[in-house]
């Protein structure tokens, strides 16, 4: 019994010891840290907004050309001079490609020269019937003999005109591969051109439960799905059905393509309303974090006397709505003129300690508000 009460009491001693000494430790690191300041976190502020939202339904549209023509060959021939380069810009007039059309130039001599003496026939067979020495049917026929060697004339004119391809408006020439010596046969494209004036169609379509748009109504367009820059277009035309396929409508509105800057044929983003604009509670989209949890803010709270910082960051479970710009709509979880942590948010924990910047109640240019 001695012997292991000897054991025991060892083991207790030793146990203590190392207890004594973890706890020693553990004191000390507490002091070290303690010695150092809380951490202070810098971010910009922004005063939650309650303001009218425009509900908006996002859809892609199509960029296309006010005034759009594919120039191509009416009648077959061999190209004698090329007017225009790849890609150039063409004035109305300007020459773009000539067909040889020696062969109906020379047949148009021939029936000027057929013309002429169709009417001096003519003028003779009129000058004896006036006489009284003509009979009036040999000038009826000479009459017919000239008014057909005229229509032969105007027949080789307007086939020689055909072989004369001009621009008829201002546009941008595409790009072609045509040399002198090339044969175009009927129908063959030459090239197609686009006008060059400053406004461009958007054609969208909304599903029909949505299209309640109406001529005269603006919609926002943008480039892409990210650019900042919003161009408005008014809607000038809706088609009279309902596409049997994709039960939507069919819409065009005209902007103005400086700010737009789409080249017909381009995707664009088109932001159409739905019905009338509501009250809504709106944050900076960069002051949400998702989780695993669903979406959160820090809101900012007065921190408590003495703290080294003038806030404390609070998380805040929310609720989103619609996403427009930089300002996303905020469902439930915050009231309007509390104010959240925007750029620099990533940075933040619950209850952290906060040196917030006024960022004002608007998010950065691009962002739309509400209408």
């Amino acid at each position: 019994m001695r012997v292991w009460l000897t054991v025991i009491a060892v083991c207790l001693a030793v146990a203590g010891t190392l207890g004594w000494y973890k706890y020693q430790r553990i004191q000390a690191g507490i002091a070290f840290a303690a010695a150092f300041p809380e951490r202070i976190e810098a971010v910009q502020a922004f005063t939650v907004l309650e303001e009218l939202w425009q509900p908006t339904t996002q859809v892609i549209g199509e960029a296309v050309a006010v005034r759009s023509v594919t120039v191509k060959a009416e009648i077959a021939g061999t190209i004698a001079e090329v007017g225009f380069t790849p890609g150039a810009t063409v004035q109305a007039g300007q020459l773009l490609a000539l067909l040889d059309s020696s062969e109906e130039r020379a047949q148009q001599q021939a029936a000027e020269a057929e013309a002429k003496i169709a009417n001096l026939e003519l003028e003779r067979s009129r000058k004896l019937v006036a006489a009284g020495l003509g009979v009036v049917e040999d000038q009826d026929r000479a009459e017919a003999r000239f008014d057909a060697a005229n229509a032969a004339i105007r027949r080789l004119q307007a086939v020689i005109a055909k072989k004369t391809l001009r621009a008829p408006f201002d546009a941008a020439a595409g790009l072609h591969e045509l040399d002198v010596g090339q044969f175009l046969d009927k129908g063959d494209v030459v090239t197609r051109l686009v006008g060059t004036g400053e406004r461009i169609w958007i054609d969208f379509t909304l599903p029909q439960e949505q299209a309640n748009l109406v001529i005269g109504e603006t919609v926002e367009i943008a480039r892409n799905q990210t650019a900042a820059a919003i161009t408005r277009a008014e809607v000038i035309a809706k088609d009279s059905f309902v596409n049997e396929l994709s039960r939507s409508v069919r819409y065009r509105a005209l902007a103005e393509n400086r700010t737009l800057g789409a080249a017909p044929g381009a995707l664009v983003t088109v932001h159409a309303p739905l019905g009338e604009p509501q009250t809504a509670t709106l944050a900076p989209a960069n002051a949400v974090r998702r989780g695993a949890f669903g979406a959160k803010v820090f809101v900012l709270r007065q921190a408590e006397e003495g703290a080294l910082a003038p806030e404390r960051a609070e998380q805040r479970m929310v609720t989103l709505g619609p996403q427009r710009g930089g300002l996303v709509v905020i469902a439930s979880g915050l009231r309007p003129g509390e104010r959240v942590a925007a750029d620099g948010a990533f940075k933040l924990r619950d209850g952290a300690l906060v040196n917030a910047g006024s960022r004002g109640s608007r998010p950065v240019q691009g962002a739309a508000g509400g209408r």
